[in-house]
């Protein structure tokens, strides 16, 4: 699939805060009011990142020097690495200097995780409650992965941070599977609660009708080739590693913070995170 027309479909990668900044370098994507122009590089810069967050091995990541953080994403700047141990998610913020933007890749469905494939099945709707959004329905599972973890407070704190140092900078969300759907929440989150956008904007995607038949139907519903599913432009994007949702981290990485329940943020500059559960409350931004 990775090397037909239709690869793109599947990863969500979704720009926020699209108004560019009046210092530093823009996206490299050019855009009008209305809608945005197709950039292979930057699919294909996403997709990669969308890969690396799948790695196995938390210390290489941290340090973006593994096996999947090179080629177009050489030179991010990790900020925070988020694993929700409980739930088996994992994430990680940091800045793309040469895309001048935050970069949020949330980890798709973890091939033997039960809880995963748990949240994957769980698809009754759920009434979303948001500004100017009656009616409106979400998968519960995907919703809750994103929502009632430590995902959403880590990644929006994360944020908060990175906007403090770097200014009004762009902001990328993106991810693979279920990550993807958790990607899709996180943009909504952001864009509701963060960011004050100059007026709306829309995605163009293939046609006007909204669905290419050569783009978007280029894969039958029917189809029974997982596999489909694991490669885009090229990209793996699964774990290089089957294993349980266990922890890899080497000694030498002293600059994280762990909450009772085992969840885990690495990160390089304070966070201000307060978990609340029923009976213990973890304030991290005093633990430093």
């Amino acid at each position: 699939m990775g090397r037909r027309r239709c690869t793109s479909v599947g990863v969500v990668a979704l720009i926020l805060l699209l108004t560019a900044a009046s210092h530093g370098r823009e996206l490299p994507f050019k855009k009008s009011e209305q809608s945005f122009v197709y950039n292979h590089t930057l699919a294909k810069t996403l997709v990669e990142y969308a890969s690396a967050v799948y790695m196995t091995d938390l210390t290489a990541l941290y340090t973006w020097t593994c096996s999947r953080c090179n080629d177009l994403t050489q030179g991010f700047e990790m900020r925070s690495l988020i694993v929700d141990v409980e739930n088996c998610l994992q994430a990680f913020v940091g800045v793309a200097h040469n895309l001048n933007s935050i970069v949020i890749a949330i980890r798709g469905t973890q091939e033997n995780s039960v809880q995963n494939w748990i949240k994957d099945l769980i698809w009754k709707q759920l009434d979303l409650s948001y500004p100017n959004m009656p009616n409106a329905k979400v998968h519960s599972g995907f919703f809750s992965s994103y929502n009632n973890t430590i995902l959403r407070l880590a990644i929006t704190s994360a944020v908060h941070k990175a906007r403090k140092a770097y200014g009004d900078i762009n902001v990328i969300v993106t991810g693979h599977s279920m990550g993807g759907a958790m990607a899709s929440f996180c943009a909504l989150d952001l864009a509701v609660w963060i960011h004050d956008s100059e007026g709306n904007t829309t995605e163009k995607i293939c046609d006007d009708s909204g669905e290419d038949p050569d783009c978007c139907r280029c894969v039958s519903m029917f189809s029974l080739s997982i596999q489909d599913h694991f490669t885009y432009l090229g990209v793996d994007m699964e774990a290089d590693d089957w294993s349980t949702c266990r922890i890899i981290a080497a000694q030498s990485v002293k600059q994280f913070q762990k909450e009772l329940s085992s969840n885990i943020i690495m990160t390089k500059h304070n966070v201000d995170v307060s978990i609340v559960e029923p009976s213990v409350q973890t304030d991290w931004s005093s633990s430093r």
